[in-house]
């Protein structure tokens, strides 16, 4: 069966471009895309699905913590008939206990929101060129491809693995924080319900600010006398952080129509170097 192997460097800043070009140099089957810069993984595997010419596409992690021995049996999926086969994790490995909970806490949120339920899913998968077509013709910048591959609904068959400890020297340049920004991007790039509840609780401080109007009105009517700055106060501070809460919402919601209006590639390649037979 014929292969490419496609290597995209996603702003590296060890030798691994210089290996890779040695790699190619000696081997047409290998393929170097150079990333100008770190662009974030979406976009490396954005770039890789473009380049790739084969009738089937498989999207592994360079650090070895997806088995490759697990390709054969992807590949006697896919020939039986299967459009995605898709590597989902048995165990999260030796990861910290607090990264396992955020990893819970978003594949709960995320399903909630989403109604899409990719829980141990990883980007470990194979695909038919269809779906890879299919993937490539979204107009989005932004995506999410455990997501939105997920998301298209096509015919699929799981292959559970244990994470392999992470090989090479280079650490994740993961932080919490950006975790926590490629969450709330992914949720939101699939879901408009956080908006809808933005809504619903605007319409519910609404009615509660009704109510609580209707009865001081009655018991001024009664000539009882009015007290509780203190809930007042108490409420004023609810509501209006709960109007901040839903101004940042909406505004991430913006931002995002913002990148895509902007029409700004989502990544950008360097000129290809003396690769010897590489296109």
């Amino acid at each position: 069966m014929p292969i490419e192997i496609i290597a995209v460097d996603d702003g590296s800043t060890d030798n691994t471009v210089e290996k890779i070009a040695a790699l190619a140099r000696n081997d047409s089957r290998i393929h170097l895309i150079e990333l100008t810069r770190n662009f974030g993984k979406e976009a490396a595997i954005h770039a890789g699905l473009k380049a790739a010419e084969g009738k089937a596409v498989i999207i592994l992690d360079a650090d070895l913590q997806h088995p490759p021995e697990l390709i054969p049996q992807m590949v006697k999926l896919w020939s039986s008939g299967v459009l995605v086969v898709e590597a989902i994790k048995a165990d999260r490995g030796r990861e910290p206990i607090a990264s396992k909970v955020f990893s819970y806490i978003f594949y709960a949120l995320f399903h909630f929101f989403t109604h899409l339920n990719i829980r141990g899913l990883c980007d470990f998968k194979l695909l038919d060129r269809h779906v890879v077509n299919t993937y490539l013709a979204f107009p989005e910048n932004q995506r999410f491809f455990r997501g939105l591959i997920d998301w298209s609904g096509y015919p699929s068959a799981r292959i559970p693995f244990k994470v392999a400890l992470r090989k090479g020297t280079g650490g994740s340049r993961w932080s919490r924080f950006r975790l926590l920004c490629y969450a709330i991007d992914n949720i939101t790039a699939l879901s408009s319900l956080p908006l809808r509840i933005v809504s619903w609780t605007g319409a519910f401080s609404l009615a509660l600010g009704l109510i609580i109007g209707i009865l001081s009105l009655w018991q001024k009517w009664q000539g009882v006398a009015l007290d509780g700055f203190t809930t007042i106060n108490l409420l004023i501070v609810i509501i209006g952080g709960t109007v901040l809460m839903g101004l940042g919402i909406i505004s991430h919601y913006l931002r995002r129509i913002y990148e895509e209006v902007k029409g700004r590639p989502s990544y950008l390649i360097k000129p290809k170097k003396n690769q010897g037979s590489n296109k």
